[in-house]
């Protein structure tokens, strides 16, 4: 084999391993500690202090991963509590679908939020606990719902939903609007499907309007 073809080989090699194991962990210092988050051989996710120490694994029957590729994972400050957490993004045809990791200060630990990989899409309300999700509900995304909740020991509390239906005869489109306690919801308000172009952004300019200037009243 040609030794300058030889050469350009291992050094392809080497960087593709170092890029792969920059992909499979991640770094950053949380409440004056170091922790790395990474992506082991079996599809678990670690993470560590600088130390080595494990404070958290997760298998991968314990993530979305069952369902979905692993796409990327990143440290945010996602609750705006001052500390970072860990969001796992998925490779999905949802998107944005991810589990969530938040940083617990009582315990200086991490701890995974159930169910959130079902609330893609998720913004938190400026200023607030409360938070609203976007997901395609059918017929190439006409029909969709937004599910306004919030996190209560690391548990999603749903509280509130627009369903948006285009899709159908004239009688079933609109935007319907629920109040939600435990297993029950309520009506409290409907629009048209028209409604919603009057809006930058149409849907996506109308929910971020409608929750933040409502979400109180759910």
């Amino acid at each position: 084999m040609n030794p300058f073809l030889l050469i350009f080989s291992i050094i392809s090699l080497f960087i593709s391993k170092q890029k792969n194991a920059q992909a499979d962990s991640v770094t950053a210092k949380v409440d004056g500690v170091t922790y790395h988050a990474v992506l082991n051989d079996d599809e678990s996710i670690s993470i560590k202090t600088s130390i080595g120490k494990t404070v958290l694994h997760l298998r991968k029957n314990e993530l979305h991963l069952d369902y979905e590729a692993f796409g990327k994972f990143e440290f945010v400050d996602f609750n705006g509590d001052g500390y970072k957490d860990l969001y796992i993004e998925y490779l999905s045809n949802i998107p944005d679908r991810g589990d969530l990791i938040l940083y617990d200060k009582r315990s200086k630990s991490f701890i995974k939020v159930k169910d959130f990989p079902d609330y893609p899409e998720s913004i938190r309300i400026p200023n607030t606990n409360v938070y609203y999700s976007y997901h395609r509900s059918g017929c190439a995304d006409s029909d969709w719902d937004s599910d306004l909740y919030k996190i209560t020991n690391y548990k999603i509390v749903k509280i509130g939903n627009i369903s948006g239906r285009d899709c159908g005869d004239d009688e079933k489109q609109g935007v319907f609007i629920y109040k939600i306690n435990g297993h029950n919801e309520r009506m409290v308000e409907t629009r048209s499907i028209q409604a919603l172009n009057g809006f930058k952004d149409t849907k996506w300019g109308f929910l971020a309007i409608y929750w933040k200037n409502n979400y109180k009243k759910f």
